[in-house]
C-alpha cells in the first residue's frame, strides 16, 4: 500500500517519512465539526505522531503511522465522515472550498454537494491537480494553487475559469462536471504526449471555449489572524495542531473551515476562543509557512520548524504590531515542497546552507535582511 519517497501522500497512497509513513487527506466539505475536532485527536493520538498539520492546500497531515495500522486509519476517517467515503488515489485529492461564507448559500452548498457526489466523474490530468471552489463572500483563493477555477462574477454567475486565463466559461450548476469532464478529458489526452501539467497549456483551441464577457470578482483579499466576515480566523504556529489543542478547540466552537493559510476559520464568531495556545492575532505566523523538513523528513537537511521561529522572531522584532506583507516559505531541501503562488520569500537548503531569494521584488530588501540574521 506505501508508495515510494517524493510521491504526493493521500489518504490511500502513503509515503515512508523517517517517522514512519505519512498520509495526506482533504477533509470533506472543507470542514470539520467539533465531533470531528475530537475523532481526529483521538485518531492522531492513537495511530500517529500526536499532532496534524494543515497545509496550503487545506488538506490535511498525519506522520508517524505504522504500516500495520495504515488501513485501518483510511477506513476509520471516511467512516467517520472526515474524508468522503468515494476518495481514493484515482480521485482528485485538491478540492479547496472558500471557508467564508457565500451571499449564495444554497448555490455555494449545491455547488460543493455536486463536487463530492461525483469525485469519480473528475478526471485527474496529473497527481497534483486541483479545483479552488471560490464562492465565499469576497474572492480569496485566486492566489492560491489550483488549475481549475468555480468562481462567480459580480452579477453573481456562475463561472468555470481555466487557471492562467483572464475570461471564464459560464455554467450551470446541472451542467458542471459535463463542463469539467470536457475540458479535462482534452487535457488529459494532450498530457501523456508532453511533460507541461498546466492545464491551459494542455487543451487545445483553448481559446474557442472563454467567453470575453465573463469575468471573475477581483481579489483584494490577503489573509490575517482574527475577525473576518462574521467570523474568525485562528491558527497555531506552523498549523501545526496537537491532539490536545484539538480537543480543547472542540469544545468551544460548533466547527471550523479548513483554509489554505495553514489555519482555521469559525464561523458565526465575534470573539477569538480562549485558548491560550492559539497564536496572537498580530502574530506572524500566517506569514511564515514551512514543510516537515529535518528531522522528519528523510531528504530534509533543514530544520524547518527551527529556522521557522528564527524568522517570525525577525519579523516580531521589524514589523512589531504590524504585518509584513510578505508570505515566506521555508524547505528542508531543494525539493520545494508546499511552495505556493502566494510565496514572497524563500528559504531552503541543499548542504545544510540556508539560501533565501526573494520571489517578489518588493520583499528584496527584507530577504536580505532575513538571509543576513539567518547565516550569521
Amino acid at each position: 500500500m506505501a508508495r515510494v519517497l517524493g510521491m504526493c501522500p493521500t489518504i490511500d497512497a502513503p509515503i515512508k517519512s523517517k517517522d514512519g509513513y505519512l498520509i495526506r487527506f482533504r477533509p470533506k466539505y472543507g470542514y470539520l465539526s467539533s465531533d470531528q475536532l475530537s475523532i481526529l485527536a483521538d485518531a492522531t493520538s492513537n495511530f500517529g505522531s500526536d499532532f496534524i498539520e494543515l497545509t496550503s492546500r487545506a488538506n490535511i497531515t498525519m506522520r508517524g503511522l505504522q504500516k500495520q495500522h495504515l488501513d485501518q486509519l483510511s477506513n476509520f476517517l471516511k467512516q467517520e465522515g472526515i474524508v468522503n467515503t468515494a476518495e481514493k488515489k484515482e480521485n482528485i485529492a485538491n478540492i479547496i472550498y472558500s471557508p467564508f461564507p457565500s451571499k449564495n448559500k444554497k448555490l455555494a452548498q449545491k455547488i460543493i454537494n455536486i463536487l463530492e457526489d461525483n469525485l469519480d466523474n473528475i478526471p485527474k490530468p496529473h497527481k497534483k491537480f486541483g479545483i479552488a471552489v471560490d464562492l465565499g463572500t469576497v474572492a480569496s483563493l485566486q492566489r492560491t494553487n489550483a488549475d481549475l477555477r468555480i468562481e462567480i462574477d459580480k452579477e453573481n454567475r456562475l463561472l468555470l475559469r481555466i487557471d492562467g486565463s483572464e475570461h471564464c466559461i459560464p455554467v450551470e450548476p446541472n451542467t458542471l462536471i459535463k463542463k469539467i469532464e470536457t475540458i479535462l478529458n482534452s487535457a488529459v489526452a494532450t498530457s501523456n504526449k508532453t511533460k507541461d501539467t498546466r492545464l491551459i497549456n494542455l487543451i487545445e483551441d483553448v481559446d474557442q471555449i472563454y467567453s470575453p464577457d465573463f469575468k471573475p470578482r477581483k481579489q483584494n483579499f490577503s489573509p490575517r489572524l482574527g475577525r473576518r466576515f462574521g467570523g474568525y480566523m485562528i491558527t497555531v504556529p506552523g498549523g501545526k495542531f496537537s491532539s490536545y489543542q484539538l480537543r480543547k478547540l472542540a469544545l468551544h466552537v460548533k466547527g471550523v473551515a479548513v483554509t489554505p493559510w495553514k489555519s482555521f476559520f469559525i464561523d458565526s464568531l465575534t470573539r477569538k476562543p480562549s485558548l491560550s495556545f492559539l497564536s496572537k492575532n498580530i502574530d506572524h505566523d500566517l506569514s511564515v509557512g514551512y514543510c516537515s523538513g529535518a528531522p522528519y523528513c528523510s531528504q530534509g537537511v533543514l530544520d524547518t520548524s527551527k529556522v521557522a521561529k528564527m524568522v517570525t522572531a525577525i519579523l516580531k522584532d521589524k514589523y512589531k504590531h504590524k504585518r509584513s506583507g510578505a508570505n515566506i516559505h521555508i524547505c528542508g531541501c531543494l525539493k520545494n515542497c508546499g511552495l505556493s503562488k502566494q510565496t514572497s520569500i524563500l528559504i531552503n537548503s541543499s548542504q545544510g546552507e540556508k539560501s533565501i531569494s526573494s520571489r517578489d521584488d518588493k520583499f528584496q530588501y527584507l530577504a536580505s535582511e532575513i538571509s543576513m540574521e539567518l547565516n550569521k
